[in-house]
């Protein structure tokens, strides 16, 4: 299996559940792939903005979210706004806000009925209906519900400009309704201890030989691989589970994978901007910044004490 991101780490634990054995080449020195925690300087940074929607069906059957200790967000966001911060979250999910949503200025009122017959549209919805729909851009989708464009510029394009690394909202109208459908049915959390805690885990459920670091493939075949270093390994199969441009090199694809890229700045202060963990967006911004979040206030071993 070459790479022991999270789809190679699931196959080889599927594997060894099933009795057959098989082999981890990582290229790096750990598992997780783009899911990795760095430690600085006493902080915990995750590579990138990353949380676990723990209403995703796969992540519930992979992972021990008790053992994970996972630290949820609060359901919605705080918006930015005119030089004010607007509180925006889940009337189902975040009790007593009710009435403060219907009357913020992130949306009309109408755009809040329209939300609220999108959440209970998706959640009767299985993942196979949503995925067999047809298939537009997320933007035309959220036209075509009438959203005004207040409340696309102010509330959804920064929140799934974030989620989806689209600000055009190009992405898929499919993909949309699903990432939706998870948020009204799960929490945004990540582990007490960083991102890392989610590969660590599954790499756990391993034997201690199943994975081979620092192994970069440099080509392979159907039933061999062959090292940078000029060792050759046979198998049965070869399972590719790196990323795309990875996955392109190895197989020999002449043609161009896209794919999309953000980055993540991370700062310390002694006074965070908000005081609860919750996501806040730059409603209409046009600067670079889609998003922020303090981690600390999800789990205060993200930062060393005295600092956020």
């Amino acid at each position: 299996i070459v790479g022991a991101g999270l789809a190679g780490l699931c196959c080889a634990r599927k594997l060894h559940q099933e009795g057959v054995s098989s082999l981890i080449l990582e290229a790096s020195d750990g598992p997780g792939g783009r899911v990795r925690t760095d430690t600085y300087d006493g902080f915990q940074l995750d590579r990138g903005f990353q949380v676990l929607l723990t209403s995703y069906p796969e992540a519930q059957a992979q992972l021990d979210f008790e053992a994970l200790n996972l630290c949820a967000f609060v359901p919605g966001a705080m918006v930015r706004q005119d030089g004010r911060f607007f509180r925006f979250t889940d009337p189902w999910r975040d009790s007593g806000t009710m009435m403060a949503n219907l009357f913020s200025p992130v949306g009309t009122l109408a755009d809040k009925f329209r939300l609220s017959r999108l959440r209970s549209y998706v959640r009767h919805r299985s993942i196979e209906e949503i995925f067999e729909d047809e298939e537009m851009s997320t933007m035309q989708a959220l036209v075509r519900r009438r959203f005004s464009k207040q409340m696309i510029e102010r509330f959804l394009r920064p929140f799934l400009g974030g989620v989806l690394l689209d600000q055009k909202l190009a992405a898929s109208s499919r993909m949309f309704e699903f990432v939706f459908q998870m948020f009204a049915e799960g929490d945004a959390a990540v582990p007490a201890t960083g991102m890392q805690a989610i590969p660590n885990q599954l790499a756990a459920s391993l034997p201690p030989d199943a994975i081979a670091y620092q192994e970069r493939v440099h080509s392979l075949g159907r039933k061999f691989v062959k090292l940078t270093s000029g060792e050759v390994l046979h198998a049965d199969n070869v399972v590719i589970a790196t990323e795309g441009l990875e996955a392109a090199r190895l197989l020999g694809y002449d043609r161009g994978i896209s794919a999309r890229s953000a980055c993540c700045l991370y700062f310390s202060c002694k006074e965070p901007p908000v005081d609860e963990p919750i996501l806040v967006l730059g409603g209409g911004s046009r600067g670079p910044i889609n998003n922020l979040a303090v981690m600390n206030m999800l789990s205060p071993s993200y930062a060393p004490p005295g600092e956020n």
